[in-house]
């Protein structure tokens, strides 16, 4: 199931690459990615609740075998650190600075990785863990997978602005002539007059008388 979830992702994030000869949809179809501050506070008010029905969950009652069991709850506490300090320190990074392609990306690889532990919590909790349990877990798993997605576009949206910018300073460089470099040349003139050397006065002679 994660491998078919990445695979779908993958080509989610890739199509817009293979359908570059196909007609460009109208510009006002196109929706403009999710601002850095809406989706810090989407994800400030998710958390909370992704940690609740998490921790709600009872692995060691679960009807499955002890391996499993242990499985899931180092998941539920791998879940539970990840929104509890990785989750805000980068959500203030990604406030702090915006148009920051490695505060949006760091936050994007982040929630790819939870979304990745969270699924296989969900999948083993809906063989094992009863309805109440499991399907609070649904819902959450649907809005994580909504926000890792904005995530995404917020940086295709920065790493496309940072090549456009890259290809316009290049066409800028390429197209500014090169100015000439001044040399000084120093010219030696042979038949120039070197002056004379001075010679020294002569020492005056002692008087005898």
């Amino acid at each position: 199931m994660k491998a078919a979830l990445s695979i779908l992702f993958a080509c989610t994030l890739l199509a817009p690459l293979f359908g570059q000869s196909a007609p460009a949809a109208p510009a006002a179809t196109a929706s403009a990615p999710i601002a850095a501050e809406e989706l810090a506070k989407r994800l400030q008010s998710a958390a909370p609740g992704f940690d609740r029905d998490v921790a709600a969950l009872r692995t060691d009652r679960w009807k499955a075998d002890s391996q499993s069991r242990e499985e899931a709850q180092s998941s539920v506490l791998s879940i539970r650190r990840n929104l509890t300090y990785a989750i805000p320190e980068l959500v203030q990074q990604l406030q702090a600075a915006p148009a920051s392609l490695n505060a949006n990306f760091r936050l994007y690889r982040n929630l790819n990785a939870l979304y990745d532990t969270f699924s296989a919590l969900a999948e083993s909790a809906g063989a094992f863990a009863p309805k109440d349990q499991y399907m609070p877990l649904t819902t959450d798993l649907a809005q994580l997978d909504q926000l890792r997605h904005q995530a995404a576009d917020r940086v295709e949206q920065l790493a496309g602005a940072g090549d456009a910018e890259l290809a316009r300073l290049r066409s800028q460089l390429a197209s500014t002539p090169a100015s000439p470099k001044s040399v000084k040349k120093t010219v030696v003139d042979d038949n120039q007059a070197r002056p004379a050397k001075k010679s020294k006065p002569a020492a005056s002679q002692p008087s005898t008388q």
